[in-house]
């Protein structure tokens, strides 16, 4: 993808108005072209005219503002725009960190956008390697706005280039191009830098002409978005706007000292809400966390995200995810920043509106834990993972211990089933396995969801059950045999739900044959170690890592002789009539223990995707 800043290849096609589009035999449909979601949305019943903006700051606001950036600006941005694009890879990386804002948005073709520095290197990057000669030729360039509401920018060009390289739209066509385009941008001086940098921009480019010197000639053989602009309901301005103002989107450079989506009396109503619930410390806190997260609360603006969260942890917080194998994307954390930028803005560009759904929630007063699944449109990709532009399932887990001398939370470990993002991509990295795989359900039970209801629980329950799990892990975990036993400590309707590459077992033979004994059978003198081991109720959660020396077969991998320790977490729910393990939810870091025996799992992703890339190109 390109466009000026983020220059983008996959621009817009010019649809024309919608009475075009509603006719039988469209421009396209007579060429056989067909792409986007559905139909093209139509203006809103009620619409007439825009004449409502007039109401809205389409000009700078602040009266006699100074504006001593203004004769520079068109200046700085052809300057900027070279630097990224122009010449050459040497300072590029720096020039993007230096004028381009933390959170940087792109709003580009197909009604699209993303969000972060990471986000904008990997577009550049591979929109250079699709086209090494690529060059900007900028035709004007103008500015309008002051130093304390910002500026905008204007700047039409032209790109051209060769396509020699993979690209948005398939393989390479060795086929050379001249189009048009624009680019509008929004510029505010960062107050920790004092660089003034691009915070958001809005691209539009004749993409038409693009694919068709590619030679698309039918555009079913090229790879187009299923995605498409919206129209503006709610008739407000593109935001970020002048001095970021309010309702802002990603990349505002406002401060906490002047907005907050969660203002002091909010943050006081959801301690209430904590102490009012009857909620162990663990839980409060995390439920009151969790509320910020899941209603995407503040989410592109780190200064006012981080004031809302700052009642809820450390200082020096550890937030502990998955392995991958590019430095600023999940993998461990410390401290609120450092997870915005390696996890939170990467998941929420790629997820955008994720609805989360818990189905386990258990916790103490210092320790706390949950199962989740989320669902959410995939519209941008993740951990290089390419994103597939439909629905996806995520499934999560997060353990919880608390500082008891600051009683916020410290340290939380968090997991994603990351293989089974790479299937719903259709990447399958593990070999399939002989159960149901991506399944879950919540607990069979009336213990409410999640569950359990922490005023209702039994509190003698948490010591029985906590009892019960201790005995299937000692069994199954640290002194397996091989027997298949489940008596006394597996119900005989047991369900197990494992991650994508093991699947689901619902009796105790599938359990030991396609879980437990290929398990110890590949991993000999093995020992566990835990992190959090948390009941409520008949509910526990149990975090850790198991190791030991990978002499046989696993999951489709030969045996390296190799020390390998598996993260992992499990959360049981247990019959107190039997005390027997009811049900039990798993998920393993199994990309982190394929890298020590010396497999990449993502590099099996990027090397299917260059395998299918020369495949089509072959024909």
């Amino acid at each position: 993808e390109m466009g000026i800043h983020c220059l983008l290849l996959l621009g817009a096609v010019a649809m024309g108005p919608a009475s075009t589009c509603a006719e039988p035999q469209s421009f396209f449909e007579r060429r056989g072209w067909r792409f986007g979601y559905g139909a093209v949305p139509r203006a809103g019943d009620n619409f007439t005219d825009n004449t409502c903006l007039l109401n809205r700051p389409l000009q700078p606001p602040t009266i006699d503002a100074p504006q001593t950036f203004l004769d520079e600006c068109p200046s700085w941005v052809i300057r900027t725009t070279d630097e990224v694009w122009n010449l050459g890879p040497q300072n590029r990386n720096q020039s993007i960190e230096r004028y381009f804002h933390p959170n940087f948005t792109s709003h580009y073709s197909f009604g699209r956008s993303y969000t972060g520095i990471p986000a904008l290197k990997e577009t550049v990057a591979r929109t250079i390697q699709a086209f090494p000669d690529l060059r900007i030729y900028v035709t004007d360039c103008f500015c309008v706005g002051n130093d304390v509401d910002g500026y905008k920018t204007v700047m039409p060009d032209v790109l051209m280039g060769t396509n020699t390289g993979p690209s948005a739209y398939g393989p390479p066509t060795g086929k050379s191009f001249a189009y048009g385009g624009i680019a509008v941008t929004y510029v505010n001086k960062n107050p920790v830098t004092k660089e003034w940098q691009y915070v958001a921009e809005w691209i539009q480019h004749d993409e038409l002409s693009l694919v068709a010197q590619l030679g698309f000639d039918d555009l079913n053989k090229a790879n187009l978005p299923q995605t498409h602009a919206q129209r503006n309901p709610s008739c407000d301005v593109n935001r970020p706007s002048w001095g970021g103002g309010e309702g802002e989107q990603p990349g505002t450079t406002t401060t906490t000292t002047t907005k907050s989506l969660l203002q002091k009396e909010e943050r006081d109503s959801v301690r209430s809400m904590m102490r009012d619930d009857d909620l162990p410390l663990a839980k409060a806190l995390v439920k009151g966390m969790d509320s910020l997260i899941s209603n995407h609360v503040n989410c592109w603006d780190y200064d006012a995200w981080s004031a809302a969260m700052e009642p809820f942890w450390d200082a020096d917080l550890i937030y502990d995810t998955n392995w991958t194998p590019y430095p600023d994307i999940l993998g461990n954390s410390t401290g609120l920043r450092h997870w915005f930028d390696r996890e939170h803005i990467p998941f929420n560009m790629a997820f955008r509106n994720c609805t989360f759904s818990q189905i386990i929630f258990a916790g103490e007063e210092l320790t706390a834990t949950t199962t989740t699944y989320g669902l959410a449109y995939w519209q941008a990709d993740f951990v290089h993972i390419p994103h597939t532009n439909k629905p996806a399932t995520i499934r999560i887990f997060d353990f919880y211990k608390i500082d008891p001398e600051t009683r916020k939370i410290a340290y939380n470990w968090m997991l994603l089933d990351i293989p089974f993002l790479m299937l719903q991509a259709g990447y399958r990295v593990l070999p399939k396995p002989v159960l149901r795989e991506g399944w879950v359900q919540p607990p069979r039970a009336m213990d409410g969801i999640p569950a359990p209801v922490s005023s209702l629980v039994d509190k003698k329950d948490a010591a029985l059950a906590r009892k019960a799990v201790y005995k299937v892990m000692l069994n199954d975990w640290m002194n397996y045999t091989g027997e298949e036993k489940c008596k006394g400590l597996w119900s005989r309707d047991m369900v197990w739900y494992g991650p994508v590459g093991i699947g689901m077992a619902t009796t105790c033979k599938e359990y030991h044959e396609h879980f437990l004994r290929p398990l110890h059978s590949a991993f000999k003198e093995s020992t566990l170690e835990i992190d959090v081991f948390t009941c409520e109720g008949p509910y526990c959660g149990v975090h850790g890592r198991f190791y030991g020396q990978h002499v046989g077969e696993w999951l489709g991998e030969k045996p390296t002789h190799k020390w390998i320790n598996l993260r992992f977490g499990m959360h049981y729910h247990v019959d107190m009539r039997t005390h027997e393990v009811y049900e039990s939810w798993a998920l393993f870091d199994i990309p982190d223990a394929f890298n020590q025996m010396g497999v990449n799992l993502y590099d099996r992703v990027q090397d299917d995707m260059h395998a299918h890339a020369h495949t089509h190109t072959a024909n």
